[in-house]
């Protein structure tokens, strides 16, 4: 048994010891606090002597005043069963909370006579065994019974509620955390599922028009098709890829659109850092680089250039891609692609406080700037479930 099935679970036999262990230690708590000074302390008298209690020791004396408290713990438990899992949810429930108010307060009425009867009891008994030399008279039950429904009443009904209602926060908000956390895997895997169709719709544009220009680099072309399909199909469904997989497929790309503009095009790629141990998001740099050719590169008639900058230093990875800017003329007015606006969101929900982007464009040229943070990873030898799915173990 955890503590947490212990102090959540629904399972009977959970609640069962959750009540037990409640009502032990008020029983426990109303025996040193009330019932120990009533027999054990001289001073404590309300309207006359306190009669004289007989010695018949401590231990005896405190099994008797458990007894006596387990009797009166009774009429307790009735009161607040009855007040939170009766008289609450339907004062909630019903708009006309007279009725319900006036069967509330003869409730309390009623308990309080049951309890008034238990003193009477109880002490009946004492005076029997010998632990009172005469019956207390009524001037001295009645201000303890009195007493207890005063302070009592309200101590054991409040710590039950507030236990209650602690705990019906905590649940809820576990349940809110839960639920905005399928919320995020939903739009994830609606993002996922945009992202991939459009790479490879774009990758085979460039295809297409290598084969329609008659390229003798066919087989180039189809092997680095290739390794991109198994990519994207194969190493894109996890949550985090090698970071080296990553640059792979950027310098992959950026081949394919080497060969597809020739010597028309003027490309600088650096990559700078060490990017062995580290995870990124798939997908997630390329949508960057697919503008930089569909909105600038192929709009530019004449001398297109690309400047791509990657350093890894430490957790953190700086991105820096840069285009000429075609004329305004050419640029089809408010028509954006989806990979740049899913790229902002899966920013946002997989490195909420752990990134910066910034677009920058001027009269000649565009640029994007990005930081995030790297996760690290390393291969998990002994968990072969997690290893087949992964291979990696984030820290």
């Amino acid at each position: 048994m955890t503590l947490y099935d212990f102090i959540f679970s629904n399972q009977r036999r959970y609640r069962l010891r959750r009540h037990v262990v409640f009502w032990t230690t008020w029983c426990f708590y109303f025996a040193f606090t009330y019932l120990v000074p009533t027999y054990w302390v001289p001073a404590y008298n309300f309207s006359g002597p306190l009669p004289q209690i007989k010695q018949y020791g401590v231990l005896v004396s405190c099994l008797r005043i458990l007894m006596n408290c387990t009797l009166m713990t009774l009429a307790h438990m009735a009161l607040v069963y009855g007040i939170i899992y009766f008289f609450i949810p339907r004062y909630l429930k019903y708009k006309s909370k007279f009725l319900i108010t006036v069967a509330l307060i003869a409730f309390i009425l009623f308990v309080s006579c049951i309890n008034y009867l238990e003193f009477l009891l109880i002490f009946s008994i004492s005076t029997r065994l010998g632990y009172f030399s005469s019956m207390p008279t009524m001037s001295f039950i009645v201000p303890l019974w009195l007493r207890q429904i005063i302070f009592n009443y309200p101590t054991v009904i409040g710590f039950a509620f507030a236990i209650k209602l602690l705990k019906r926060w905590y649940l809820k908000q576990q349940e809110t955390e839960q639920l905005t956390r399928e919320k995020i895997n939903a739009e994830l895997q609606l993002l996922r599922s945009q992202v991939h169709p459009h790479f490879l719709f774009n990758t085979l544009n460039n295809i297409y028009s290598f084969i329609l220009n008659g390229s003798a680099r066919a087989p180039e072309i189809i092997e680095k098709l290739s390794s991109l399909l198994n990519y994207i199909l194969n190493e894109c469904n996890s949550a985090l890829v090698p970071l080296e997989k990553e640059l792979a497929l950027i310098q992959n790309y950026l081949a394919l659109e080497r060969i597809r503009y020739g010597e028309s095009l003027s490309m600088s790629l650096h990559i700078q850092g060490n990017a062995s141990g580290k995870m990124i998001t798939p997908l997630l740099l390329i949508p960057f680089i697919e503008n930089s050719f569909k909105h600038g590169t192929s709009r530019m008639l004449t001398h297109p250039w690309v400047k791509l900058d990657i350093n890894i230093e430490n957790e953190t990875l700086e991105f820096k891609i840069s285009n000429n800017k075609p004329p305004a003329n050419n640029e089809a007015p408010n028509k954006k692609g989806i990979g740049l606006c899913n790229v902002k969101k899966r920013l946002q929900l997989l490195y909420p406080g752990q990134h910066s982007l910034s677009i920058a464009e001027n009269e000649m040229s565009y640029e994007v700037s990005m930081n995030i943070v790297l996760h690290k990873m390393h291969v998990i030898p002994g968990d072969r479930h997690l290893k087949e799915k992964t291979g990696y173990e984030l820290v």
